[in-house]
């Protein structure tokens, strides 16, 4: 702010004393030619010119200044978000790991035994299947914000048959037929981490309650739902639940920080889509819905 003070005051200066010189110049003119009528003339024009160059001089700065103001405030919004969301993601990542290292020591002093280790191992490894995907969300995440993933057009029912493959054990139901032979260009992986996190977030918030994944072509848009019947939320935390550490007022019952709507979101944003969440309220279920443009083949 003082710099652009300064340099305005600058420019006024200059032409103030632009115009100064202009003045003395048409006043020689006239005492030693005596051609009033065309001297006044010629000053009008400098003094136009003056104007109009110390107008030009005074914007080319503050223009200058705003655009490295702009610049560096979206630099801080960058890092700002990227500092949240690693300080989300190390959050998110302790309590699983905090799990399995717990789960490797009984196991190791013998306090549990074998035969009861059964529950526990199934419980470490859906722990580790957790770190996996959001370690895998995160690097997809910043690939595609940086471009750095390469684009390709499969069919839905392709990418959603991928997603049912690892996640076999898990009671979901899909109804993607009325879409499966919808094509979506999407940056690789793309389609798996936001479908993961969504899932992953309907798994945990059903209360074994069952999810559902449907999917319906709309012009020239799909839309895929990820549905639950478990604990929603209240309707004006829709927006809320998006953002790391915002996962609504009942924190103290859910797990997670959030940090999978955050990256599922980005994602699906970045791609030319959009993911929204709703839910009548708490006790009754949520609804995501994943609106992705795609083409019929």
């Amino acid at each position: 702010m003082v710099t652009i003070v300064f340099l305005v005051a600058l420019s006024g200066w200059w032409a103030a004393l632009l115009g100064r010189l202009a003045g003395e110049s048409h006043a020689l003119a006239v005492q030693v030619h005596g051609v009033a009528a065309e001297a006044t003339e010629t000053l009008a024009r400098r003094r136009t010119m003056i104007m109009w160059e110390g107008f030009a001089f005074s914007c080319v700065p503050v223009v200058l200044l705003a655009l490295a103001w702009r610049g560096a405030d979206l630099e801080r919004r960058q890092q700002s978000r990227l500092e949240a969301m690693l300080s989300a993601s190390t959050h998110e990542l302790k309590t699983p790991v905090a799990g399995i290292r717990a789960l490797l020591e009984s196991l190791r002093s013998g306090v549990l035994p074998p035969e009861a280790a059964a529950p526990h191992i199934d419980a470490g490894l859906a722990a580790c299947d957790r770190l996996e995907r959001l370690a895998e969300g995160i690097v997809v995440r910043q690939a595609v914000l940086a471009g750095a993933s390469p684009v390709e057009t499969r069919r839905l029912g392709d990418l959603v048959d991928e997603v049912r493959r690892h996640r076999v054990a898990e009671a979901v139901q899909y109804d993607v037929d009325d879409a499966a032979d919808t094509l979506l260009a999407l940056p690789e992986n793309a389609f798996r981490s936001v479908l993961d996190n969504l899932l992953d977030n309907a798994m945990r918030h059903a209360d074994g309650k069952g999810v559902r994944l449907r999917a319906r072509r709309d012009g020239h848009w799909v839309r895929i739902e990820v549905q639950d019947e478990g604990r929603g939320f209240e309707p004006g935390e829709a927006e809320a639940i998006f953002e790391p550490y915002r996962r609504g007022k009942h924190r103290a019952e859910r797990r997670g920080t959030g940090l999978g709507l955050f990256i599922a979101r980005t994602i699906a944003r970045e791609v030319g889509g959009d993911l929204t969440g709703h839910s009548p309220g708490p006790g009754q279920g949520a609804t995501f819905r994943l609106s992705l443009p795609g083409k019929t083949s």
